[in-house]
């Protein structure tokens, strides 16, 4: 991985104003306006997990998911207008672009989760410092899946379509995957639906520490799987258009 090569994409993304709103902004702004209608009256999930405190790791993850899926699939425009040409012609590996493009994503997933759990503590939720590193740490890690399907995207969109699709995928992975609709009332064929993918599973894993009974190997089965797959057609991809 070129760390110059990682700081200048990283100054082009926070520049990029649609990417503090939508990845940064917009998940706060959620998390304060759904824990001020359903937070109150100290209610919880059939799982114990107090509202609050669910609702601050649904919206951590939207921001985790949404952020590194734009930024991969921003490799559709620099296909287009020839910027890994150009890259080809400097010692950058082709593994060491993908790599930079990947730390990018893991990059710009952190300011939401950080916002989005410090309104969390604002609003009440009480984690002891063990915990809050566990959540914090675990929805940074959930965002390694959406860092690598946002690459995929990339490499197999046309920049004409790539919005349309990445902002299509945040909604359908938010929908499906429970943030929208936590699994915990949701009706059996969306619950049954929401454990294929890795959303789902990603917040099994931060709140394991805090209710019972939580998959913890199931978990890290599927989104290993989601990983290891995402990963083999990324680079399959990439060697095919090199």
């Amino acid at each position: 991985m070129n760390t110059r090569f990682l700081a200048l994409e990283l100054r082009r993304a926070v520049r990029n104003g649609r990417y503090l709103i939508f990845t940064v902004v917009v998940p706060a702004v959620m998390y304060l306006l759904f824990v001020s209608l359903y937070g109150g009256g100290g209610g919880t999930f059939p799982n114990g997990l107090p509202i609050p405190t669910s609702l601050m790791m649904n919206m951590a993850l939207f921001g985790v998911m949404a952020g590194p899926l734009s930024i991969g699939a921003r490799i559709a425009v620099e296909r287009a207008i020839g910027w890994q040409r150009q890259l080809r012609l400097t010692p950058l590996t082709g593994s060491g672009y993908l790599f930079t493009k990947g730390a990018l994503g893991m990059l710009v997933g952190l300011p939401a989760v950080v916002l989005v759990c410090a309104l969390g503590a604002v609003k009440g939720v009480q984690l002891d410092a063990l915990h809050w590193v566990g959540v914090l740490v675990t929805l940074w890690l959930g965002a390694i899946p959406f860092v690598l399907m946002g690459i995929v995207i990339g490499l197999v969109a046309s920049p004409d379509g790539m919005q349309a699709i990445t902002g299509l995928a945040s909604m359908l992975l938010g929908l499906l995957g429970g943030i929208w609709i936590p699994a915990d009332v949701a009706p059996d064929w969306l619950a049954t639906l929401m454990k294929v993918l890795p959303v789902y599973w990603i917040k099994e894993l931060a709140q394991a520490p805090l209710v019972s009974g939580a998959d913890v190997k199931q978990a890290l089965l599927v989104v290993g799987l989601w990983v290891v797959g995402l990963s083999l057609i990324a680079v399959r991809r990439y060697r095919a258009q090199s």
